[in-house]
C-alpha cells in the first residue's frame, strides 16, 4: 500500500504545472477569472493558460527568462503555450515590454505578432484609448555642446 501511495504522489508531482512568470501589483487584479487581493503578497505565480486582467493600477509580469511586461490598468493578457512555444497575447488595453536577451517568448497584440528586439522597450495596444497608456518618463535632454 505504501508503494502505491508513493507512486500516485510522484505521478501527481510530474503533472503539476510549473510557473512561467510572476505578477506583482499594488491593486487587486484578476488571474484566470479569480479576484486576487494584492495586499500582503509580493507576487503571484502565472502558469501557461492563465489570463490576467490588471486592476486599478499597472501590473508587472516577470517571465522566468527575465522578460518584463508592464500591463496598464484594466488591460488583459493571456499566457499561452503550444507544444514548447510560450506566447503572451494582449487581449485588450495597453502594455509595455522588454524581452530578455535570450527570450523565446512570442508577443502578440490581438492576432498580430509584435516585432521586438531584446533589451528594447516596446509597446502594444488593442482597443485601448490614450488614457489607458502607461506613463513612461521622458528621457532627459542632453546638454548642448558649445565651443568656447
Amino acid at each position: 500500500m505504501r508503494r502505491l501511495i508513493l507512486f500516485v504522489a510522484a505521478g501527481c508531482a510530474a503533472f503539476a504545472a510549473t510557473p512561467v512568470a510572476s505578477i506583482t501589483s499594488s491593486s487587486d487584479f484578476q488571474l484566470s477569472g479569480a479576484s486576487v487581493t494584492a495586499a500582503g503578497v509580493s507576487s503571484w505565480p502565472i502558469m501557461a493558460g492563465d489570463k490576467v486582467v490588471a486592476g486599478a493600477t499597472a501590473a508587472t509580469i516577470r517571465f522566468i527568462d527575465g522578460t518584463m511586461v508592464t500591463l496598464a490598468p484594466n488591460s488583459q493578457v493571456a499566457v499561452q503555450e503550444k507544444k514548447d512555444d510560450l506566447s503572451l497575447r494582449l487581449v485588450n488595453g495597453f502594455m509595455s515590454f522588454t524581452l530578455a536577451p535570450s527570450s523565446a517568448l512570442s508577443v502578440y497584440s490581438g492576432n498580430t505578432l509584435v516585432q521586438a528586439q531584446p533589451g528594447v522597450a516596446t509597446t502594444a495596444s488593442v482597443g485601448a484609448s490614450a488614457t489607458n497608456a502607461i506613463t513612461m518618463p521622458t528621457p532627459p535632454t542632453p546638454p548642448s555642446l558649445s565651443r568656447h
